[in-house]
């Protein structure tokens, strides 16, 4: 196909956040006959590392990620990428994106993500050594409390969370109210859809058939709606086999998506991969510490997004209290194989 005559600006953006089942809604829209996503990634680099911006826009929407588009193409055009509100995205984003852009932004109960993330990103590396070897040795619960009072008791460290998101990813992905405000100056608030995660895995496809309706398609029958992505049940073996993990995703992200390794030297692309999934196994057990959120640890983080919670409220238009709180009075259905807090 002539490059010319491909290529195409997503038409839709769904935009995080993290642990917040972003990966199985990417799972449940690329088999819509009338959707067309990014070509090999779930989540494009591109706005999230700044050093891609050099390429350019049309690296972005015609030669890597969008390329495989014609521009006559009938189907919706749309990226799912929770880390698009990363620091610096929406400057950028709202640069070079039409204000007619729809944007769809999944959320969870704060407190749950936040939970959800801290075990997600211990096992991959993103936490400190000593976090890791704490949780080791205290289990998850009690590990995650005190690790919310190092940060979050200290001022200057707290300050830092939305300035530093990569590095805060337990509290920054849960602060939505401050992450989508960054784009209310550029899209109109009709353009925003948000889909709260408690509901999407109590019904699915009603969440998706809303979903639909908003980005202007009909729904398919032929859609599987059983599939479960991304849960994260793992733990490192080792503080040491999460930083070496977290080094060698950095080379996979490297060698699959910048420099686009398996389309021109596909031999060495697969003696790499081979050895990446190895270590994964070799670094990655399952997690069998299931024990939950501690009370205290969830009345205080409670109080500190207090805030987020009541923004968003007024921002959607309806009262959050019958679907986050209280979470362990009215919980989100469980479903087969899928445990709601694990859910990505």
């Amino acid at each position: 196909m002539d490059s010319k005559e491909s290529g195409r600006n997503p038409e839709f953006l769904c935009m995080g956040f993290q642990k917040c089942g972003t990966t199985t809604l990417f799972e449940i829209l690329r088999q819509h006959k009338d959707i067309a996503l990014c070509r090999d990634v779930k989540e494009p680099m591109y706005y999230r590392v700044e050093g891609l911006w050099f390429f350019g826009r049309k690296w972005y929407y015609k030669k890597r990620y969008y390329g495989h588009i014609a521009k006559d193409d009938p189907r919706r055009c749309g990226e799912v990428n929770a880390g698009l509100t990363f620091t610096g995205c929406a400057k950028k984003i709202c640069h070079d994106f039409s204000s007619d852009t729809k944007l769809i932004f999944m959320m969870r109960n704060p407190v749950d993500r936040a939970y959800s993330s801290y075990k997600y990103f211990l096992a991959r590396g993103f936490l400190p050594k000593g976090t890791v070897e704490m949780d080791q040795q205290y289990g998850h619960a009690e590990a995650f409390d005190r690790y919310v009072h190092s940060v979050l008791d200290h001022k200057e460290q707290e300050n830092k969370i939305m300035k530093q998101r990569l590095k805060y990813l337990v509290f920054s992905q849960s602060r939505y109210y401050t992450c989508i405000q960054e784009y209310l100056g550029h899209f109109p608030k009709e353009n925003l859809h948000f889909v709260f995660f408690e509901e999407f895995v109590r019904d699915e496809k009603t969440a998706c058939q809303d979903l639909f309706d908003f980005i202007g398609i009909e729904e398919d029958e032929k859609l599987d709606y059983t599939i479960r992505a991304n849960e994260g049940n793992e733990r490192a073996v080792s503080s040491r086999a999460a930083k070496n993990l977290q080094i060698l995703k950095g080379f996979h992200y490297g060698f699959y998506e910048f420099v686009v390794l398996p389309y021109w030297l596909s031999g060495a692309y697969r003696t790499f991969k081979n050895y990446y999934d190895r270590k994964r196994e070799e670094y990655l057990v399952p997690d069998l510490d299931k024990s939950v959120i501690l009370p205290k640890t969830r009345k205080y983080l409670e109080a500190y997004f207090a805030d987020e919670v009541r923004g968003i409220e007024k921002l959607s238009g309806r009262s959050l209290a019958d679907i986050w709180y209280p979470v362990h009075e009215q919980p989100a259905k469980e479903k087969a194989g899928c445990r709601p807090e694990d859910a990505a």
